[in-house]
C-alpha cells in the first residue's frame, strides 16, 4: 500500500446567500482538494479549508508535499505529516511550536491519508483510532440573514428544525448585534443561544457589550476579543462577566490549548481539524482540554463535507465532544459530497461506518467547483 500520486484540484464554491459576519460578506469559498492515489487503486480524499490565510500561499506550500511522499507506505501517517512538516519548516512537529500556516496547510493532507488508509483496509476511520464513544454527534443550529428580520426568521425555522443550540454571528456595529441578538431570542424561546463576535472587539468593548447582551440568556460567547492577546485576555474577561467564554482563533497547537486551560481563562475550546493540523491534532487538543474538564467543540470554516465527515469521525472517539458543534457545508448552493445525507436530524449526524472517512464524492460536483474556480482566476 504505497503511495502512487498525489493531486490537489483548487474549487469554488458558492454560498446559497452571502454569508455575514464580523469580517464583512462572503459570496464564495476557495477549498484545495487533495487527492492520494495508492499502488492498488484506492484514492483517498482530504482538503484544505484556507479560510485564515492565502489560497495561492497555501497552495504553493501543498505543492512540496508530492516529493515527499509518493512512494512510501499509506500505514505511516504520523511519520508521514513528520516528514511533511520537517521539509517544508526544518523541523519535527510535534515538538516544537510550529507555524500556523503549517496545520492549515497539511490538514488536507492528514485526511486524504486517513481517507486511503481506511479504504484500504476496509475500515472507517474511528475504527483505525480504536473506536467510536457516539453513535451521533451533535451540531448547532447556525443562523444566516444580513437583515434583523431575516435573522429571526431563519432562527426560528432552525429552533423548530429541532436544534438545542443555536450559533449568532455578531460583531457588527453595537446596535445591530443587540437588535439581532434580542430578535433571535425572541424567535426560539428557551432553546440554547451562543453568540461569535470573530475578534470584533478589544477586551472594554466586550465586559460592556457582554453586559448589555447577559438579559438574554447567553450559554456562551465564542472569542470576543484578538486571538493576539491569548488567555490573559479572555481570562480577565471571564473574571468580569458572568457568561462563559469559549476560545477560537486563539487555539490552534497544544501548547496554546494547555495555556488556555491550565489558567482557567475559558469555559470552552472550539477548535477544527485545519486549525490542529487534522484528526491527531484535534484530538491532542482535545485530551489537553479532558484533563481540566473542559469540553471542546468542533470548529467550523468555510469547507465542504469533506470535513464535516472528517470531523465527526475525529470526534465520535473523544469523550469531552460538545454537544453544539458547528457546521458549516450547509450553506453552500451545492456540495461535493454525494453520500451520506449530512443533514442534521434535530440537530444530530450519525457516525460513519462505511470504509475511509465515509463518503462518496460527487464527481460532476467537483468539476463544476472546478471550473469556477478557474473562471474566477480568469484560467
Amino acid at each position: 500500500m504505497k503511495i502512487k500520486d498525489f493531486r490537489l484540484r483548487p474549487l469554488y464554491s458558492k454560498m446559497k446567500k452571502p454569508y455575514v459576519w464580523a469580517m464583512g460578506k462572503n459570496l464564495g469559498q476557495i477549498t484545495i482538494l487533495v487527492e492520494i492515489e495508492t499502488d492498488e487503486g484506492i484514492i483517498g480524499y482530504g482538503e484544505t479549508a484556507p479560510t485564515f490565510a492565502s489560497p495561492d500561499a497555501i497552495f504553493a506550500i501543498l505543492q512540496n508535499v508530492k516529493s515527499v511522499i509518493l512512494g512510501q507506505s499509506i500505514t505511516q501517517v504520523l511519520d508521514l505529516m513528520k516528514q511533511i512538516f520537517t521539509h517544508n519548516f526544518g523541523h519535527h512537529y510535534l515538538s516544537q511550536v510550529h507555524p500556523r500556516i503549517g496545520n492549515l496547510a497539511f490538514s488536507g493532507v492528514e485526511l486524504a491519508l486517513w481517507d486511503a488508509l481506511g479504504k484500504s483496509v476496509g475500515l472507517p476511520v474511528n475504527a483505525l483510532l480504536g473506536g467510536k464513544l457516539h453513535e451521533t454527534i451533535s451540531f448547532m443550529g447556525f443562523v444566516q440573514g444580513d437583515t434583523t428580520e431575516e435573522i429571526a426568521t431563519h432562527a426560528n425555522q432552525l429552533a423548530n428544525e429541532g436544534y438545542e443550540v443555536i450559533y449568532l454571528k455578531v460583531g457588527r456595529t453595537n446596535k445591530l448585534d443587540i437588535d439581532n441578538v434580542e430578535a433571535v431570542r425572541n424567535a426560539i424561546g428557551k432553546k440554547r443561544l451562543r453568540i461569535d463576535p470573530n475578534e470584533a472587539w478589544n477586551l472594554m468593548e466586550a465586559q460592556l457589550m457582554i453586559q448589555k447582551l447577559t438579559k438574554f440568556d447567553l450559554e456562551m460567547v465564542e472569542q470576543p476579543v484578538s486571538a493576539i492577546a491569548g488567555a490573559p485576555a479572555l481570562k480577565a474577561l471571564k473574571k468580569s462577566c458572568s457568561v462563559p467564554i469559549a476560545a477560537d482563533q486563539s487555539v490552534f497547537i497544544p501548547e496554546e490549548a494547555h495555556a488556555m486551560c491550565s489558567s482557567g481563562a475559558v469555559s470552552l475550546l472550539t477548535v477544527g481539524l485545519h486549525e490542529t493540523g487534522g484528526i491527531l491534532g484535534f484530538r491532542r487538543v482535545a485530551s489537553i482540554a479532558q484533563v481540566f474538564d473542559i469540553n471542546v467543540c468542533i470548529h467550523g470554516v468555510l469547507e465542504t463535507g469533506i470535513t464535516t465527515c472528517a470531523s465527526i469521525q475525529a470526534a465520535s472517539g473523544v469523550p469531552n465532544v460538545d454537544d453544539g458543534n458547528q457546521i458549516m457545508w450547509q450553506l453552500l448552493k451545492e456540495d461535493i459530497v454525494e453520500t451520506p445525507d449530512l443533514t442534521p436530524r434535530a440537530g444530530k449526524i450519525s457516525v460513519m461506518d462505511k470504509p475511509g472517512l465515509g463518503f462518496t464524492l460527487n464527481e460532476d460536483a467537483v468539476c463544476r467547483a472546478e471550473e469556477a474556480y478557474n473562471k474566477k482566476k480568469g484560467l
